[in-house]
């Protein structure tokens, strides 16, 4: 059996993960906020407590994982699960309120091909959660994986958002460059399998995998004209039939 201090890599990735949280929101949400600007609607701030309280337990997880009594590790667990339903709540409510703005082109065009990114949210958040959760007794050490790596997913609108880095504020390159930056941050995890395991555990094949299909479908369909007709035709239909 691995030891439990092992699991504080994960730990430390949480914390990677919490650091790119608060560079991608910090100039347009954490900072006006120490600067007493509350002008944010009530469900930024709604989203913004849930995603920031993923974060926090993940690393409280992983900390327990290694460190900690497993009760409490176990207790924490349920608070997952309330954290998940919340997570696909406000995901979903949030990105549709976002998708059905209307804005002048080429902003809308832009905001159509995010939309296309946030509807894999409502696929991929449920599929990590739900293979981390049946791994949980059987096989920690690919729970912990299955929860890095979506946890990895939900920081990628945060990483959106660091534009200073090249390639990052430009529409012609900003998916590609986001996922390079972005795919480098799991290298750590491909070295940690192998000094740990002696291999590629198999949880890091499948959840990478079906990351790697997500990139590539949204690097696809950025900014296709295909799919901009088809999210105007989503769009005129949500605008009547959204309830909210």
């Amino acid at each position: 059996m691995r030891s439990r201090r092992s699991y504080l890599f994960f730990a430390i990735m949480g914390v990677l993960f919490l650091a790119i949280a608060v560079a991608g929101f910090g100039p347009s949400f954490l900072l006006p906020l120490l600067d007493g600007n509350f002008e944010f609607p009530f469900a930024v701030f709604v989203h913004a407590g849930i995603m920031f309280g993923w974060l926090g337990l993940f690393i409280a997880q992983a900390v327990l994982a290694s460190v900690g009594p497993r009760r409490l590790h176990k207790h924490f667990g349920t608070a997952s699960l309330i954290l998940f339903l919340m997570i696909m709540a406000s995901g979903v409510t949030l990105s549709i309120a976002n998708f059905l703005e209307d804005l002048p082109q080429p902003i809308e065009a832009r905001l159509d091909s995010i939309f296309f990114l946030q509807l894999w949210t409502f696929v991929l958040v449920p599929l990590f959660f739900w293979l981390g959760y049946r791994e949980r007794r059987r096989s920690p050490e690919k729970h912990m994986r299955y929860m890095l790596l979506l946890t990895f997913f939900l920081i990628e609108a945060a990483a959106s958002r660091i534009t200073f880095l090249p390639g990052m504020a430009d529409d012609e390159t900003f998916i590609y460059a986001q996922y390079i930056y972005l795919d480098a941050i799991l290298i750590p995890l491909f070295v940690y399998d192998w000094k740990q395991l002696g291999r590629i555990s198999p949880a890091t094949f499948t959840g990478c995998g079906i990351l790697f299909f997500y990139q590539c479908t949204a690097m696809a369909m950025w900014g296709n004209e295909q799919w901009l007709k088809v999210a105007d035709t989503l769009d005129n239909w949500l605008s009547v039939h959204w309830p909210i």
